[in-house]
């Protein structure tokens, strides 16, 4: 019986041990926005944009959900991960955190700007507010 539960902790022991090691590490972070984003041929796209920092706080890997509201692509969902990094961008004569998602690709890039305290917004392919009275903004959950 001894034998089992020591067993039994060195393998719980070990268990936690490893777990230290993956990314949900405690010192780990994760910032989730949400919103309904605009859509051309449909009422909305239901986003979920969640960004991951490491332990030590730096930019690691993201997560956007996309989910069609109505329309031709009813109830059609995409999922896209993969990494971000953080930058700057001046708008109205002002600095504000940027969020690259796919940095290195240029073809696949999606940029939000940091705007507000508890929100970010959606900006165009080239990293420009979008001229528009429609919605572009997703809140932190």
């Amino acid at each position: 019986m001894k034998k089992t539960v020591l067993a039994m902790s060195l393998t719980a022991g070990l268990a936690l041990a490893g777990c230290q090691m993956t990314p949900d590490n405690p010192m780990a972070s994760k910032t989730v926005y949400r919103g309904v984003l605009p859509c051309a041929d449909c009422s909305g796209i239901r986003t979920t944009l969640t960004l991951y920092r490491d332990q030590d706080q730096h930019a690691s890997r993201y997560e956007l959900r996309q989910q069609y509201l109505n329309g031709s692509h009813a109830e059609a969902s995409h999922v896209d991960r993969g990494i971000w990094q953080t930058g700057t961008t001046q708008m109205d004569g002002r600095r504000y955190p940027l969020y690259i998602l796919n940095p290195k690709d240029p073809d696949a890039q999606q940029r939000f700007v940091q705007n507000a305290q508890n929100a970010v917004e959606m900006l165009d392919a080239k990293g420009q507010e979008i001229q528009s009275d429609l919605n572009y903004t997703l809140i932190q959950q």
